[in-house]
């Protein structure tokens, strides 16, 4: 099982972000780590608390230009939008979001850009058998929403049809996604040699 959540901002600096993400969240501790730690904000043996917040971690590893947000999508791959749209907005940019839940094969793309919704493309998980005259026929994930879809470069998001069964979104179609709006991956650069992530505290009370 493997979850990849990652957001792209177009900004080239991480304490930009950080300061956008705490005016419209409750934020708590920071740490920098030179290493990434998901879940350093729950109860664990390197960070016993009373508590059960999340973790935000903000990093500039992947580009030079972008600076990568993971969020915890526990809440719902929706609940960060209105944000996204106000962070984009703020500081007159782009925003790509990308989620992928390998188990299930639910999937999310979308893009902001300065402070609207452009694109939203989703794959909920829905399993079900059919049985209909003696023949059998399973369903699994289904678009329930390809907002903005039909004016993507990307041939199959531009054919997708709202409640069919779809299973489109992996990694192929993430790194395609990215290529299409101008994410250039350079984390080959020296300038990347020493990689820090911000984690930043999420309080969920």
């Amino acid at each position: 099982m493997a979850t990849y959540s990652q957001t792209n901002i177009k900004c080239n600096d991480v304490q930009t972000v950080a300061r956008e993400l705490k005016k419209y969240m409750r934020i708590g501790r920071e740490k920098w780590f030179d290493n990434r730690k998901p879940w350093f904000y729950v109860p664990h043996d390197e960070n016993s608390f009373d508590g059960d917040n999340l973790t935000i971690v903000v990093s500039k590893i992947d580009s030079e230009d972008w600076v990568e947000v993971e969020f915890d999508f526990q809440v719902g791959v929706y609940f960060f939008d209105e944000i996204l749209k106000l962070i984009s907005k703020n500081l007159n940019t782009e925003i790509l979001l990308a989620y992928y839940q390998t188990t299930s094969g639910q999937g999310r793309l979308a893009k902001f850009k300065n402070g609207k919704l452009e694109l939203s493309y989703y794959e909920k998980y829905r399993y079900e058998v059919i049985i209909e005259n003696n023949v059998r026929t399973t369903k699994s994930n289904y678009v329930a929403d390809n907002f903005g879809a039909s004016g993507s470069d990307i041939e199959l998001l531009k054919n997708t049809k709202l409640d069919d069964e779809s299973l489109i979104i992996d990694y192929d179609l993430i790194n395609e996604f990215y290529k299409a709006e101008g994410l250039k991956v350079d984390s080959g650069k020296n300038i990347f040699s020493n990689w820090d992530y911000l984690h930043l505290e999420q309080l969920k009370k």
